[in-house]
């Protein structure tokens, strides 16, 4: 049950989230990093691909294997410059192999963020570009024409109205499935002869579980998180948060992917004075 999210996850993540502040990258030994891309290459090579030829690797699903691939890419890239190239196309190759676009996207991110910062661009700079980028790319499913079924556009208006019927504090965390089908079938639309169990964008979510104060809040945290960062120039955490966001921003959330996103935000904690 790989995305069976509710409220005993979510205040688990948040615990988690501060607790990772204290764990330091440096303290971790190099090997670790190796280690996990190099399984994660090999599981997904061993497990082949589903029934849509997308391959999943250990992570159950094809969307949460990219997303798992673009927060691991940087440890590899920063921290062993001399295997830079060959992490960046294996990456690639991986990405394909699980079929996701916003893989591919993050990774155009991550890609564009590291070399703004090597043609001098401060890190303010750069990450505004990756951020405004991101935004942009949200425009993508409009325009790109998709089936009847597994519809993105669809889900995000189907999610998006079902907040509106509980705007300020939403309905809970772990009612997203009950919610987006009563909608869908009061809209008549196709959302309704499908499982749906994520509003396929991770701030839909918040909106649907936490209405707006869910949404709010969860933006003041990536924003102090981003602040924080920049401040400290902490490249290669700047450089996996935009490709996480990114991927968490078009699929289904999966458990693994959050337990990476709020690891990220405890990273960006500031030290606390108590």
């Amino acid at each position: 049950m790989f995305r069976l999210q509710g409220q005993f996850l979510f205040w688990h993540l948040l615990l988690f989230s501060i607790l990772s502040y204290n764990i330091k990258l440096d303290k971790i030994p190099k090997f670790v990093y190796h280690f996990s891309f190099i399984f994660l290459i090999i599981s997904t090579l061993i497990l082949g691909v589903n029934e849509n030829n997308r391959a999943f690797g250990t992570l159950g699903e094809p969307n949460a294997l990219s997303a798992t691939i673009l927060f691991i890419f940087p440890f590899i890239f920063f921290k062993f410059k001399p295997l830079g190239f060959i992490s960046l196309l294996t990456t690639f190759l991986l990405i394909l192999l699980s079929g996701s676009r916003a893989g591919l996207i993050g990774l155009i991110i991550e890609l564009l963020f590291i070399s703004l910062i090597k043609v001098k661009f401060s890190t303010l700079q750069a990450t505004i570009s990756g951020i405004l980028l991101i935004v942009l790319t949200l425009i993508s499913p409009l325009i790109d024409k998709q089936g009847w079924f597994e519809n993105r556009v669809e889900i995000w208006q189907t999610s998006f109205v079902a907040g509106l019927q509980s705007p300020f504090i939403g309905y809970g965390f772990g009612s997203i499935q009950k919610i987006i089908h009563q909608t869908s079938v009061s809209l008549n639309n196709n959302v309704q002869y499908q499982i749906v169990d994520s509003a396929h964008n991770f701030l839909l979510d918040f909106w649907i579980q936490g209405g707006i104060v869910g949404v709010i809040s969860l933006l003041i945290l990536i924003f102090l998180t981003f602040q924080h960062f920049i401040k400290a120039k902490k490249l290669l955490e700047i450089t996996a948060f935009l490709g996480l966001i990114t991927a968490l921003l078009f699929n289904p959330v999966s458990v693994v992917n959050l337990v990476a996103f709020w690891w990220l935000i405890g990273q960006g904690f500031e030290k606390p004075n108590y």
